[in-house]
């Protein structure tokens, strides 16, 4: 009879082992699945917290080309008002190919001196802000690709 007793005894040892085992296995990959959610947490914290610097980076390079852009539509505007009240004189290179150069010079006394048409004037300005404008968008993507893409990339 004892040796009966000693097998139950053994065999509830032995599942109780068993039982141990399995239940430590559930725990190892439990506490493998925790650490690969945590890893994967920390990545995404760290790409969120970069994403929110480019934001940032973004915000301030949009504002200060705005800022700029904005100075040279107010300079822009300043020469149209000081060419349209006489204060100061729009110049511009031509040549005319009709007339050669070498030709002799015709001069009238009471000639007034040449100057653009209204509509020339007027388009000289339109160019210059498109100019600006372009000028400033080319400027801003440059420092976007600078100070974002390539940032990134290190």
């Amino acid at each position: 009879m004892r040796w009966k007793i000693s097998l139950v005894i053994a065999a509830l040892l032995a599942s109780m082992a068993g039982a141990a085992l399995y239940y430590r296995a559930l725990y190892q990959e439990a506490e493998k699945s925790r650490q690969r959610v945590e890893t994967q947490a920390e990545s995404r914290q760290a790409e969120i917290e970069q994403l929110h610097r480019q934001m940032q980076t973004v915000a301030a390079l949009d504002w200060q080309h705005t800022q700029e852009l904005e100075h040279e539509k107010n300079r822009i505007a300043q020469l149209e008002r000081d060419v349209a009240d006489g204060r100061r004189r729009l110049q511009v290179r031509a040549i005319c190919p009709g007339v050669s150069a070498s030709g002799a010079a015709a001069r009238v006394d009471d000639a007034t001196r040449a100057r653009l048409t209204d509509a020339a004037r007027r388009n000289y300005f339109t160019l210059r802000r498109r100019i600006d404008i372009a000028q400033e968008q080319i400027n801003g993507l440059q420092d976007y690709v600078r100070q974002v893409c390539l940032r990134t990339e290190e």
